[in-house]
């Protein structure tokens, strides 16, 4: 029988982007690295590498530079009124992603992944088209905490971090003085025992309450999900057959004979892993959204009837748009299978 290890992998994934990036973005950036680090340690305590940041962000800055280097020779034209920009809604933000990358495209980046071409990376379509995916998803953190101001978004994020984590204010900022490694060791103790957990599970039990009426739709936002999934199922039906012609060289392959197998591997796989993403986006964008648009009218209700419940509940169309954008990531992997 043959188990694929790729799903299994994008799902661990899945669930800690989700909840990195379901935290509310405080005023305070250090907290948020605080924040983001302490949900990558109660998601998974051996989170799989994601993406590249450093490739996107050296993009973002290339980009940043050609920009600045032609406004400054243009000449400067009489600046217009521009008219007044719309509210972002999470729809809004899920409709600015831009088209998925080509499969050539896909490829041309795989290689210089593989070969470790770094300047081609940096040029890359795909590295662009990434680091806006993340841009968008960081601004879905963000939007149900845009009308706040500074103080009372840190106030909300330590308050989150308490319920979801267990870990205190006093606690986040003992870790603010504490160096990566003294982190990482003091994380790993607190979620040894156990005390995420039990704020997590005392939430649940007043929210389910609460959300009773609204489970029938809550269940078919699961079911939209669960279609957007098996998108990956029914890619992973063409892909072991393809898979299976390059197992063997690959188990024997090393440096760069083994990039090469993989690369015509990728080849092969990346029609099939681009239908399948954007099958998921269209799912996640026209049917599990408006469900979790008509959730959130609810919701509403229910936080104003329980103003201290508000970081009980979850915002679906935050957590839909979440991972909306964290499908884009599958376009950067390499699905194996085996025996």
């Amino acid at each position: 029988m043959i188990t694929p290890k790729y799903p299994i992998v994008m799902k661990k994934v899945i669930l800690l982007l989700i909840a990195a990036l379901a935290l509310p973005i405080a005023a305070d950036a250090q907290l948020g690295g605080l924040l983001e680090k302490a949900a990558k340690k109660a998601a998974t305590k051996t989170a799989e590498k994601v993406m590249d940041r450093a490739v996107d962000r050296a993009s973002d800055a290339a980009a940043d530079a050609i920009e600045k280097e032609v406004d400054k020779r243009l000449p400067k034209e009489k600046e217009t009124p521009s008219a007044p920009v719309a509210e972002a809604t999470y729809a809004s933000l899920m409709g600015q992603l831009p088209e998925l990358p080509s499969v050539d495209q896909l490829v041309k980046h795989k290689e210089a992944e593989l070969n470790e071409n770094a300047l081609k990376l940096m040029t890359s379509k795909v590295s662009v088209f990434s680091a806006k995916a993340l841009d968008l998803a960081s601004q879905c953190a963000a939007l149900r905490y845009n009308t706040m101001d500074s103080a009372q978004a840190t106030d909300a994020a330590y308050r989150y971090a308490e319920l979801s984590t267990g870990l205190s204010r006093e606690e986040l900022e003992k870790l603010s003085t504490m160096s990566e490694a003294e982190q990482e060791a003091y994380l790993q103790a607190h979620y040894a025992t156990g005390r995420a957990e039990t704020a997590l599970a005392r939430q649940a039990v007043d929210a389910s309450q609460w959300l009773e009426p609204l489970q029938p739709m809550i269940d078919k936002w699961t079911a939209a999900g669960e279609k957007a999934d098996k998108a990956y199922d029914e890619m992973a039906v063409k892909l072991r057959p393809i898979y299976a012609k390059y197992a063997s060289r690959l188990a024997q392959a090393t440096g760069a004979e083994r990039n090469n197998v993989l690369l015509s591997y990728y080849t092969e796989a990346a029609p099939h892993i681009r239908t399948a993403v954007q099958k998921a986006l269209n799912t996640r964008l026209n049917e599990q959204l408006p469900l979790a648009e008509k959730i959130e009218a609810e919701m509403v209700k229910i936080r104003a009837a329980h103003p201290d419940a508000i970081n009980q509940l979850l915002n679906y169309p935050q957590l839909t748009a979440t991972q909306y954008f964290t499908e884009v990531y599958h376009l950067l992997e390499i699905p194996a299978y085996s025996e």
